[in-house]
């Protein structure tokens, strides 16, 4: 493992050829991992191949061996409230955000928290935490990254690659890297509190943010625009008539956009 310093943290990066999961690893492994001398503040689990790669409610990540970035950064935060968790979602999103802009794309946030560009959804991300009373006592934030993949499998959303987009490969090692540090650089604005800031820029970056859609939820359809996201990650919708909603995922969806 190799450490090195990145905003302040000691991160340390586990390589792997072939695995399940990077989440359900850095799971089993979490205790030896921070028990290592000197003790990381943060491990990276990446891997060239998952065997049970998993989205967002137990859906698949399907990715080409060796084409992309599939990792998960795994944290012990020092004080961060049960009901704050959704904080590290956005953490991942603007780290992922940041990091595509820095290699000259355009990408925008879905919520909750998947990256897309050019219409095509580009990165995913699954949080997993444990909770000690009323805190989170760790964290495994997954990422999925389409970076070289330039073929894929029919799904229901439409896949696209940083290679696709830019019309070039990519090294995935320097990817990595910058998607770490902005990782790095914006965990530290929630460990100093700043979750003000950290949800304004998320705001600033969310995709239909000033559409009007139409949306449909358990009582049927309805216009409305994008209002606010709750620190607990609920998406507020303000209808045509005025009225605020809060929905948590996959209470509502889109059905098209534009009244």
């Amino acid at each position: 493992m190799d450490y090195s310093s990145v905003a302040g943290y000691n991160i340390a990066l586990v390589p792997l050829s072939r695995v399940d999961s990077t989440n359900l690893y850095a799971k089993r492994e979490a205790d030896a991992l921070f028990g290592a001398s000197p003790s990381p503040d943060m491990v990276v689990v990446s891997a060239d191949e998952q065997t049970a790669g998993r989205g967002q409610r137990g859906t698949v990540w399907n990715s080409a061996v060796g084409t992309n970035l599939l990792f998960s950064l795994l944290v012990r935060p020092a004080c961060l409230p049960v009901a704050e968790s959704y904080s590290l979602s956005v953490v991942a999103a603007l780290a992922l955000h940041s990091a595509m802009q820095s290699f000259g794309l355009d990408p925008l946030i879905k919520w909750p928290n998947d990256i897309y560009c050019e219409g095509g959804k580009l990165a995913g991300i699954l949080v997993e935490s444990d909770f000690q009373g009323a805190h989170v006592s760790q964290a495994i934030v997954g990422i999925g990254l389409n970076v070289n993949q330039k073929d894929f499998e029919a799904m229901s959303r439409k896949p696209i690659s940083m290679s696709m987009i830019a019309g070039h490969d990519f090294d995935r090692d320097t990817v990595l890297a910058r998607v770490v540090t902005e990782f790095a650089r914006y965990y530290r604005m929630l460990e100093q509190d700043d979750t003000e800031q950290l949800f304004t820029r998320y705001y600033s970056a969310l995709m239909w943010r000033n559409e009007p859609a139409l949306y449909r939820d358990a009582c049927g359809d309805f216009y409305a625009v994008i209002e606010a996201v709750h620190r607990d990650g609920r998406l507020v919708l303000k209808r045509a008539d005025g009225t605020l909603s809060a929905y948590s995922f996959k209470e509502v969806t889109v059905v098209s956009l534009g009244y």
